[in-house]
């Protein structure tokens, strides 16, 4: 599932979009859209968005004026405007693919296919950095872990925690920390499985060093170091009980 946000001043061209989107692209979801520069802000910051499809003319500025307010953005781009005499500015900001309206569906299909392709090859290239990361002749084994802002090295033992959220992870730590990651929890998965975590759930991994109980009451869960409790699927149950045992 690729998250999406159409950002576009015009109703009929947000509504022709989103009709297109859900017809020929089903592998992106749009969770959201907006009509200005100020909303469209708003939008990326609330939904975090793996794309936008972003319109240039807007009434409270144009849509480079939107990017400029992302530092490093974490989203791909696809311009969708009327106008044609933008195309240089689009490629300075590193976008997908730049449509002009009316819409074509090829030309739409192709974009979103790109941007497939890339997001592909570069959770590959991401993946090799993670694992390469670990530093091995550390007495205390650490992971790089990339936010908005900066890359953190933590040690893999001071995690409690995973949390999935779509195409998101938070890890919570020891010291009360959290971070969210720009990754699948499936991924830190296979990178933390050596280092005794455990899958008990679909959106939750958990550091069994960091296990106080196994609740059999209300629904089977784990009572962690921090107080927290995290659910245990039941087709998880005799496999967790086996590996804590």
């Amino acid at each position: 599932m690729i998250k999406s946000i159409i950002i576009d001043d015009e109703v009929n061209g947000r509504e022709n979009l989103r009709g297109a989107l859900e017809r020929y692209c089903h592998e992106i979801v749009v969770v959201g859209d907006a009509n200005s520069v100020l909303t469209g802000i708003e939008a990326i910051n609330q939904h975090h968005p793996d794309l936008i499809f972003l319109d240039i003319e807007m009434p409270d500025g144009n849509g480079f004026k939107l990017l400029e307010f992302f530092e490093r953005p974490e989203f791909g781009i696809i311009f969708v405007t009327a106008y044609d005499h933008y195309a240089i500015q689009a490629i300075r900001f590193s976008a997908i693919d730049y449509l002009l309206k009316p819409i074509n569906i090829i030309e739409l299909k192709k974009a979103v296919g790109r941007f497939c392709s890339s997001r592909k090859e570069q959770s590959e290239m991401i993946m090799q950095q993670f694992k390469q990361n670990f530093l091995v002749d550390s007495p205390s084994k650490k992971i790089a872990l990339p936010t908005a802002e900066k890359i953190e090295f933590r040690e893999v033992q001071s995690i409690i925690r995973c949390e999935g959220e779509g195409n998101y992870t938070h890890f919570i730590f020891n010291d009360g920390t959290k971070l969210l990651i720009s990754r699948s929890l499936i991924e830190f998965e296979e990178i933390l499985e050596g280092f005794g975590f455990i899958r008990t759930h679909k959106t939750h991994l958990v550091n069994q060093r960091h296990i106080k109980s196994f609740n059999k009451t209300d629904g089977c869960s784990l009572t962690m170091s921090n107080g927290q409790n995290v659910p245990v699927s039941r087709r998880r149950k005799e496999e967790i009980l086996g590996k804590l045992k």
